[in-house]
């Protein structure tokens, strides 16, 4: 009996193993069965057809008001048949060896690929218009960034946006072809060219017209950076770092000294003096806004003297005076009053010594800050006051400060983005929340202060003739020397109008030596520039 059971269970395993496996063999034959005709299909298609690329495409990068940053110049691709027809019509449109080398192409009995100034109507000749993504000119090429020769981002907000922008799609002629290979005759040619590729893409927060205005405004500076953003909420309107490159030449640049493919307004570099109203704000609030100090040229700190630019000093200053004069003395003592923890607290709130994120993948260098232990250090203390020593920040970190101070005493982290737009829909792009650092009172008090600079301080270069203005130079030690002479950066950071400030502008030099107008004089004629646009209504 039990070998009866025995035989009737292992029979039974027997038949569901067998089912099993044959299910398994089904299935992979299944699959390659699949695989096998999705490839034949593909190769069929492709030994069917013949393609003539005409362009990559890829999305758009615009400025605030659509005006398209890339993809701004357009030409007529055509696509030309050997036949007498197309010959003799492409013959009275192109000359030269431009024609001499599309008849020569075309001997080859296949149509050929050329540009044409204008659209051809005629039997055997197909036209279509392709956007020219990168141009030699456009506007803020380092912050808009490059491509590579895949049609990929290698900087800036092209590759920030890289997943968005890019596409595989191509505009292309595909024309049939028979069983034998060749192009059927009189099957003309289908064109694709997905033009909601092109119209997708970021739209940036830079201001073509303002944008033009800091481009001109910053060619005396050799190597450097400006910066113009909407005081209110930080939205960046122009970007410029010097020199500038052409992104249809990348190779060109690759090995020059003045590294033109780096984005200073990105980069960290020494502050110098414009951190002193960071100085002060920590001062007013502390309740010493009213210290008043005696200059004589220098000092004695931890046993070392320490020297003011007006060698032999500037007499009595308070805090407006010790500002417009930029009097090191002043601040020196002005620091040890407030003490370095509340010192450090109002930098580290404006972010001095992180990275600032200006878009979704694009940060600023971070930089560097003094610990807040060190600065019981006098010495430290007394360095950090002018802004030298150990921090370094960016022209758009930069930002922060004296945004504050235009907009009452809170900041938005600078942002480069208005949104993008993808199948036809717009997404903004989310802003930090506004961070508050000083009081509405002490920003008042800091834009009146900052008014004296420019009125009769060390900012009297930076004063425009059509707009008031407020602001504050440096000219920051960076300990590097070339021929036995140190080299020095430069900075005008400032605001227009002055009472209530619409523009905050931050101009940067990475060697003084080597601008052929101060920092403040490129930022007058920005104030100038930007007021006259408005002025005119465009």
């Amino acid at each position: 009996m039990k070998s009866v059971c025995f035989e009737k269970m292992f029979a039974k395993r027997t038949v569901i193993c067998f089912l099993t496996v044959t299910v398994f063999f089904f299935t992979c034959i299944l699959r390659v069965a699949v695989a096998a005709t999705s490839d034949y299909s593909l190769v069929q298609l492709k030994q069917c057809s013949y393609r003539l690329k005409a362009a990559d495409l890829r999305g758009t990068i615009y400025d605030r008001n659509m005006v398209p940053l890339t993809n701004a110049e357009s030409k007529i691709m055509a696509a030309v048949s050997p036949t007498p027809r197309a010959v003799t019509a492409i013959s009275g449109v192109l000359s030269g060896e431009t024609l001499d080398n599309v008849l020569e192409r075309l001997k080859n009995g296949k149509p050929v690929l050329c540009e044409v100034p204008k659209k051809i109507d005629c039997d055997g000749i197909y036209c279509t218009e392709v956007y020219v993504h990168n141009s030699s000119d456009t506007p803020a090429i380092h912050l808009v960034g490059y491509t590579d020769s895949d049609s990929h981002g290698v900087s800036g907000l092209e590759k920030a946006y890289d997943g968005l922008l890019y596409s595989e799609n191509e505009a292309a002629f595909i024309y049939s072809k028979s069983g034998n290979g060749d192009i059927l005759e009189g099957a003309g040619a289908e064109i694709e060219n997905d033009t909601a590729v092109t119209a997708g893409g970021v739209v940036s927060a830079i201001d073509i017209n303002i944008q033009q205005i800091a481009e001109n405004a910053a060619v005396p500076i050799k190597k450097g950076a400006v910066l113009i953003a909407e005081s209110a909420n930080s939205k960046i309107r122009a970007m410029v770092s010097r020199p500038s490159f052409d992104c249809t030449d990348i190779a060109k640049y690759l090995d020059s000294p003045d590294s033109p493919l780096l984005n200073r307004a990105l980069a960290a570099y020494n502050v110098g003096s414009v951190f002193k109203p960071c100085i002060a704000a920590a001062g007013i609030e502390s309740g010493n806004g009213n210290f008043l100090y005696t200059c004589t040229g220098g000092c004695e700190i931890a046993d070392r003297t320490f020297k003011c630019h007006k060698k032999d000093g500037h007499g009595l200053m308070n805090l407006e005076s010790g500002l417009a004069n930029s009097c090191n003395t002043y601040f020196y003592n002005f620091a040890f009053l407030i003490g370095g923890t509340k010192i450090y607290n109002k930098a580290s709130a404006l972010g001095f010594g992180r990275a600032t994120e200006i878009c979704n993948g694009l940060s600023t260098a971070a930089g560097s800050m003094p610990g807040r232990e060190s600065l019981s250090n006098i010495a430290y203390l007394a360095n950090f006051s002018i802004g030298q020593g150990e921090l370094l920040t960016s022209p758009v970190t930069m930002l922060n400060l004296y945004c504050s101070i235009a907009s009452d005493g809170s900041y938005t982290v600078p942002s480069a983005v208005e949104g993008t737009v993808k199948d036809g829909t717009y997404s903004p792009y989310k802003n930090n929340a506004r961070t508050e650092v000083m009081k509405e009172s002490t920003a008042q008090l800091l834009r009146e202060y900052l008014s004296s600079v420019i009125e009769e301080g060390t900012g009297t270069s930076a004063k425009p003739q059509t707009v008031s203005a407020a602001g504050k130079t440096a000219t920051a030690q960076t300990g590097k020397f070339v021929n036995g002479v140190e080299i020095c950066e430069g900075w005008f950071c400032g605001f227009f109008p002055a009472d209530k400030p619409k523009y905050t502008v931050i101009v940067f030099s990475e060697n003084t030596a080597e601008q052929t107008k101060s920092c403040g004089e490129v930022f007058a004629k920005i104030a100038d520039g930007i007021t006259e646009l408005e002025n005119s209504g465009q």
